[in-house]
C-alpha cells in the first residue's frame, strides 16, 4: 500500500485553482506542474533506452512502476 494518495487529475487541479486563486496556491500548482514535467522527461528517457537488462534494468523497472502510476503529463496553461 502506498503512503501517497492517488494522483490528482488536471481537471481536479484546475478546480482547486478556481476555489483558491491565492499567490501561494498558484505557486504550489506551478510546483506540481514542474514535478510532472520531470516525471514526463523520465518517462521519455526510459522509453528511449531500449531493453531493461541487468542491475540498471531493475532500477528502470522500479522507476517504470512509479511512472505508470502517475497521470499523463498534459501541458497546463497558466491562465486556465
Amino acid at each position: 500500500m502506498s503512503k501517497f494518495r492517488a494522483p490528482l487529475s488536471i481537471e481536479q487541479l484546475k478546480e482547486i485553482r478556481k476555489r483558491s486563486d491565492s499567490p501561494d496556491m498558484r505557486a504550489v500548482l506551478w510546483e506540481v506542474r514542474r514535478l510532472r514535467e520531470i516525471a514526463a522527461m523520465a518517462d521519455e528517457l526510459d522509453r528511449s533506452l531500449g531493453p531493461r537488462e541487468g542491475k540498471l534494468g531493475l532500477i528502470r523497472a522500479a522507476l517504470r512502476v512509479q511512472l505508470d502510476g502517475q497521470p499523463c503529463f498534459v501541458a497546463m496553461s497558466p491562465h486556465e
